[in-house]
């Protein structure tokens, strides 16, 4: 058995980030940039007005002669103010030539078509210069960028509408059990409602990745080629329940039996003991515990990382995040525990029902609390790492 810090290493050291493909701009978001972006354009294109105004073609005369209006989208290339003159213009659009300064409207006093300052101006106000965002040629974004909305607003902005982005893993979830029942069906006594494979489908969709699932009854034979199909068709597989040692918890052999190479089976932890970790060629495999909230826990501390490692993260199996706990807590052994928690202003407050059969303090929580083994007691305002769930 190992430890938890010894499982995130062997499973950070063995998973690798997936191909790179091109994909349009629009289906991005969440996304890793796989090579950098260079700007096709100046942005803005051209000296572009930042305010509703006037253009001046100088800041010292007593009154202009307004001589036409520029909006966005207009094309003033033939035009060029001389002092004196001032032209109507508007946000976004271009400045003319000869244009010394933009005077916005709130300083204006006009006249028919004659214009005076209420106030003083001073040489390229309210002017965005030529390439003042980015240059052309100039890097616009690092490979490893996540494609966030502002992202996607800013390559738009720059003609950008295709990406390189590391892709997306394919991902199989397999549920086992015969006492497992759909939702929806009438149970029977022995019978239970289904639920970890949606949960952990829900968890893997927030990441923006689809998943499959595969539901199997407590059969060898039927669970070893679910199994080893899944492994053909997916970079990732995970199963859950039938990896601990009942008589028919059969997915350990079965892993064995189809070629899974094992990394390690069992971490020091609660909830979570009975986990595997594997692969057959280039597929990963864990095996996730049955009960609910060992099944949910072992996802956010180490499935979720490595789907982002995968899609091209390069900090994903860091816990950086700490808040301080509101009450004590105390536990024996060299066990590392992750508890349901709330955090809020940096202050953590531990939830009841911290069974590993309980999803009802997982629905309530926005965060794991982490209690490291090599300790065994805490004190209110101890300040410790959480990995958040929202």
């Amino acid at each position: 058995m190992i430890t938890v810090i010894q499982a995130k290493e062997r499973i950070n050291q063995a998973t690798k980030t997936l191909k790179s493909i091109e994909i349009n701009l629009s289906d991005g978001l969440n996304k890793i940039i796989s090579e950098d972006i260079i700007s096709p354009i100046n942005m803005p294109p051209f000296d572009q007005s930042a305010m509703d105004g006037y253009a001046l073609g100088d800041i010292a005369s007593e009154s202009y002669q307004v001589i036409g209006e520029i909006k966005a989208g207009d094309n003033p290339k033939d035009l060029t103010l001389s002092k004196g003159q001032a032209i109507r213009i508007f946000t976004g659009a271009v400045v003319p030539n000869g244009a010394i300064a933009i005077a916005q409207q709130e300083i204006v006093a006009r006249i028919d078509d004659s214009i005076k300052l209420t106030a003083t101006l001073i040489e390229h106000k309210n002017i965005r210069p030529k390439g003042e965002q980015i240059i052309e040629g100039q890097l616009a974004l690092e490979k490893g960028t996540l494609i966030t909305p502002a992202t996607i607003g800013f390559l738009y902005g720059i003609g950008i509408d295709k990406v390189s982005v590391y892709s997306s893993p394919k991902v199989a979830i397999i549920a086992t059990g015969s006492e497992l029942v759909s939702p929806g069906q009438k149970l029977t006594l022995g019978q239970i409602y289904e639920s970890n494979s949606f949960a952990l489908k829900a968890a893997i969709e927030t990441l923006g990745v689809e998943a499959s699932i595969i539901s199997v009854k407590d059969n060898y034979e039927i669970t070893r080629d679910a199994i080893k199909q899944a492994l053909e068709n997916n970079d990732l597989v995970l199963t859950s329940g039938g990896i601990s040692v009942g008589d028919y918890d059969f997915v350990g052999e079965a892993f064995q039996e189809v070629g899974v190479k094992e990394h390690f089976y069992k971490v020091q932890q609660k909830p979570g003991k009975p986990l595997f970790f594997g692969k057959k060629n280039e597929t990963t495999l864990f095996g996730l515990p049955g009960n609910p909230a060992s099944a949910l826990s072992c996802f956010y501390v180490y499935v979720m990382p490595t789907i982002k490692k995968m899609m091209g993260h390069t900090d994903s199996f860091d816990l950086i995040e700490t808040a301080t706990l509101t009450s004590p807590y105390a536990r024996k052994g060299s066990f590392t525990h992750f508890l349901k928690a709330q955090v809020k202003n940096n202050k953590i407050t531990l939830l009841n029902a911290q069974s590993s059969a309980m999803l009802s303090s997982f629905a309530a929580a926005n965060c794991l609390a982490c209690f490291p083994g090599e300790q065994e007691a805490w004190n209110t305002g101890d300040t410790i790492q959480v990995i958040r769930l929202d």
